[in-house]
């Protein structure tokens, strides 16, 4: 994935380093919000789950553009910022 596939749900943007490796982190709107798959878990966690929700993404340090990894999916808007921001390696949001 890259981030043009983004660009569109992308409601905040923020920098990352890992030592001298500066990276962006993309906070994202989502229409889907996938469970567990934990069949101990409750219902409403286990289970896919479509509905606003948020979600992370990290740009690939060594190949600017392009997506490398998720951080997860988050029912709440502070949720999401709390969780990106406590990312090892987080710098600040540029907008």
């Amino acid at each position: 994935m890259n981030v043009e596939e983004l660009h569109s749900t992308i409601i905040k943007t923020g920098i990352c380093c890992y030592g001298s490796l500066q990276y962006r982190v993309f906070l994202c709107t989502s229409s889907f919000f996938p469970g567990t798959g934990d069949y101990e878990d409750e219902a409403d966690l286990h289970e896919d789950q479509n509905g606003d929700c948020f979600c992370i993404w990290l740009e690939d340090m060594l190949k600017a553009g392009h997506i490398c990894a998720g951080r997860g999916y988050y029912k709440t808007l502070p949720e999401a910022i709390c969780e990106a921001e406590n990312n090892a390696g987080f710098v600040k949001w540029l907008d």
